[in-house]
């Protein structure tokens, strides 16, 4: 009942807009404005009893396991709002998301990074759209001995993931070995850990890293394993996990925000070439105000 209301007084509101927009129209003069009057009629027109304007069609999206859940919740939302749209909603990683999107294998395309200079060679028609903000945070299992007060620098973490560090005793936890997890190539948290924690100390992750090919696998992982350590999206961090703070700084939404987190990103869609009608309606409500409220519901950052 809750959506039904809030459905309706969109629908209203829309309908409110246009019928404000002719009377202005009319009040400055109609005969400068007769064209744009007729337009807006006929948008009127198209939203009839139903107050939405018809949208019809299928769209497929792909892309990253970070951006999975969000495309998955407002496609749920749009499909409801517009009974005859359908929409599927898959993962397979970011690097997966891009070159779908650029081939014309799926409408939408995600992705948890930015597209790098090879991809855009490869498929120059690409279009971007910031859909939100999100962090990548690094998790250990709440059992272990380290938990809740776990601080490191980023070097430390640099050391850690390449195997430098390979005893939990070196910083100052039980004498056992750590068990690495990490993401597949390709993936976008793993390419935005490489970026902010390896890359500046010239390391690489350690060949005896497990992989995981998403953020739900490598939360799952560590929350099944004592002695393990994972990075993962910001919005995958729940009580099943504890995340360490690095220099001091807790991995949250206030600490992204003001900058003082040193790891951040940017979460994008992507189209090939301008979007289509149904393309577009639907990129514009990952961005509206509805739809970035969905963003911070599921534990990320809106754009505005």
């Amino acid at each position: 009942m809750k959506t039904l209301r809030k459905k309706r007084r969109t629908q209203n509101t829309i309908i409110a807009i246009l019928l404000g927009t002719i009377l202005g129209y009319l009040l400055a003069g109609p005969l400068t404005y007769n064209r744009q009057i007729q337009e807006l009629q006929n948008r009127l027109d198209e939203l009839g009893d139903t107050g939405i304007i018809t949208l019809t069609g299928a769209l497929s999206i792909a892309g990253s396991s970070t951006v999975l859940p969000i495309t998955q919740e407002i496609a749920n939302n749009f499909m409801f709002i517009h009974n005859l749209v359908q929409i599927s909603v898959a993962g397979g990683g970011s690097g997966h998301g891009i070159k779908a999107a650029g081939s014309g294998e799926v409408d939408i395309g995600e992705a948890s990074r930015n597209i790098k200079d090879t991809e855009f060679l490869s498929y120059p028609n690409l279009v971007a759209f910031a859909i939100g903000k999100d962090s990548v945070a690094i998790i250990i299992n709440p059992e272990n001995p380290l938990a809740g007060s776990l601080d490191l620098t980023m070097e430390q973490l640099a050391q850690l993931f390449s195997g430098e560090i390979s005893n939990w005793n070196e910083l100052g936890g039980d004498n056992h070995d750590i068990e690495i997890y990490t993401r597949e190539a390709g993936s976008g948290t793993r390419e935005v850990f490489t970026n902010y924690v390896l890359d500046p100390y010239e390391k690489i992750i350690s060949g005896d890293a497990s992989v995981k090919p998403s953020n739900g696998e490598m939360r799952a992982s560590v929350t099944n394993n004592k002695y393990g350590i994972a990075y993962v999206s910001l919005g995958y961090v729940d009580i099943s996990v504890s995340s360490i703070t690095i220099d001091d700084i807790e991995a949250s939404i206030e600490n992204v925000q003001t900058g003082d987190y040193p790891i951040t990103r940017i979460l994008w869609v992507f189209t090939n070439r301008m979007p289509n009608t149904l393309e577009k309606a639907f990129i514009e409500y990952l961005q509206s105000s509805e739809g970035q409220a969905v963003v911070e519901d599921l534990g990320y950052i809106p754009i505005v």
